[in-house]
Order: C-alpha cells, then structure tokens, then sequence
C-alpha cells in the first residue's frame, strides 16, 4: 500500500507540473478570449496558424489538409509596441518559433525570432 501512495505521489507531482496541466489553469479563459487577428502559412502537407486573443492569449498550431490540429502550442504574451514577448506553455513551442515576435502591420506579417543575438557562427553566407 505505501508503494502505491508513493507511485500514485509522483505520479500527481508530474502531472502537476505538465505544460498541459498549466494549460488547463487558463483553458476557459483561453476559449473565452475573441480571436483578435490570425496570421496562416501554407504549405505543402501543414498548414501553421498564429492566433492572438483577447487577454494577452496566443496559439500556435499546424493542420494537415485543413482538417483538425496536429499540433497546438499556447501561451501569453506581452504586447511592447509591434513586439510580442511570447511565453508558450510548453517549451517545444519556443524552439520552434522562438520567444519574441515582430508585427509588420503595414505588410500583414509576422515575424518570430528569438532573444538569443546571432553569432556569426549562426550566419551562413
């Protein structure tokens, strides 16, 4: 019986702490919060979609022929002029778009970048 209260123990501390159970804290907000704009890039096989809600609210996911989400990564943002400050509730979000993004209003675009300065290592020319 204590090595089922241990396991069952940890079990919550990891799911506690999982990118999806933070989610879930803000999940109705989340839903709640009216799309402000929505950035698409399509490709071949994916699709990629970047919302912006309501509250400081963001989502970042992928569609396969225009059928259901195959991937969804959301988060907050902090909003500094045309700079987005993005803060993913999973980390596999940032690694893939990066921490901080750039709104061209005048062109309709967004561009993602990350805090990190680029060495010239980084740079191919």
């Amino acid at each position: 019986m204590l090595v089922f209260r241990k396991y069952c123990f940890l079990l919550m501390l990891f799911t506690a702490c999982s990118p999806t159970a933070r989610f879930n804290r803000d999940k109705a907000s989340f839903e709640a919060s009216p799309v402000i704009v929505t950035f698409k890039s399509v490709a071949d096989m994916n699709d990629s979609y970047f919302v912006l809600r309501e509250h400081n609210y963001f989502e970042f996911y992928r569609q396969l022929y225009d059928s259901i989400k195959n991937t969804q990564y959301p988060g907050k943002y902090v909003r500094n002029g045309d700079t987005l400050l993005l803060k993913f509730y999973d980390k596999k979000g940032a690694k893939l778009l990066g921490s901080k993004a750039f709104i061209n209003n005048a062109g309709g675009e967004i561009i993602f970048f990350n805090k990190k300065p680029v060495k010239k290592a980084d740079i191919n020319l």
